[in-house]
């Protein structure tokens, strides 16, 4: 790292840890808890949650079906079975 890129890095750093207003939280994280964005972030959590538990029932519901399917399964073709033989 340059010389140069040291000092815009170090004065970009200052600038961001000396300047708060900057940094300032939004109506939906520091506000009035019934505003309109505040409800409407909530509603968004809301519906990303129900997407996520739709998502791994059908996942689950995948692959029980796999195992019943398999369970169901039988091989078309008679094959021998071959057994060990103790002597």
């Amino acid at each position: 790292m340059t010389a140069c890129a040291r000092i815009g890095a170090a004065t970009a750093t200052c600038l961001a840890l000396f300047t708060p207003r900057l940094a300032a939280a939004c109506a939906v994280c520091f506000g009035d808890p019934n505003a309109q964005m505040t409800k409407g972030a909530e509603n968004g959590i809301w519906f990303l949650l129900a997407i996520m538990v739709l998502v791994q029932v059908g996942f689950g519901i995948f692959f029980f079906h796999l195992r019943r399917r398999a369970q169901r399964f039988r091989d078309p073709v008679g094959r021998p079975v071959f057994r060990l033989v103790k002597s």
